[in-house]
């Protein structure tokens, strides 16, 4: 049961994981099916994508100048819409990006500024080799940390370059890097059913800069329902 539940954590309605599913499904009990299709599979298959943010509404958000930002930037931070189901309906997307936006200052970091050797020999992130620390400080708009993370990441996206540590993942993957936490964390569930409040606390863990986090979720409706 364990190996299906994680593998229902990167089920995300791709044709090839379709295919995978019902190859899977086929070989299986149907008792074990059936317990687990009810527990982690029958979701609702996330909204089509509605909200596609561009250089402009990046400069709306932040109050930068829309020449700050990369096509990169742009092109991950809707890929990460879309794959999350967040950018089914500009609301939901406007609880997330008012999320990140707080965390980033409007954008502006994608690299945690401190040099990472707090984290030097993290066990509990997996930090166990020289330099861990500095390599796998924070990235991306939810500050990406650890080895352990990292490496997740890696197999997430498959991509090993996600290895080569911090800087890699910010100009790489600013956005996207935050794609396996929500995810595991059912986030969009918890905006659907719960909304903005629960959102802001799951991710943050408490109430800081609460205030600012719902101006920015203000702006962020206004933006994106002209």
């Amino acid at each position: 049961m364990n190996f299906l539940k994680q593998a229902a954590i990167y089920y995300a309605y791709e044709p090839h994981q379709e295919a995978a599913w019902d190859e899977l499904e086929a070989k299986l009990p149907k008792c074990l099916l059936e317990e687990f299709m009810a527990a982690y599979r029958r979701s609702p298959k996330p909204l089509a994508a509605s909200v596609t943010l561009t250089k402009q509404t990046f400069e709306d958000l932040t109050s930068y100048s829309k020449d700050l930002f990369t096509k990169l930037e742009v092109d991950d931070c809707n890929r990460l819409l879309e794959k999350s189901g967040f950018g089914g309906d500009p609301k939901l997307a406007s609880m997330l990006l008012a999320n990140i936006l707080h965390e980033t200052c409007n954008m502006k970091y994608m690299r945690e500024i401190a040099d990472g050797s707090a984290y030097e020999n993290r066990s509990d992130l997996g930090n166990t080799q020289l330099g861990d620390g500095p390599r796998y400080k924070g990235a991306g708009v939810l500050q990406l940390t650890g080895r352990y993370n990292y490496s997740r990441l890696a197999k997430f996206l498959n991509d090993p370059r996600v290895m080569e540590g911090c800087d890699y993942v910010a100009s790489t993957y600013p956005f996207r890097s935050a794609e396996p936490w929500i995810t595991e964390n059912n986030l969009l569930e918890i905006a659907k059913t719960k909304g903005f409040d629960a959102v802001c606390r799951r991710i943050n863990g408490g109430w800081n800069g609460y205030q600012d986090r719902k101006n920015k979720f203000t702006l962020c409706k206004q933006v994106l329902n002209p």
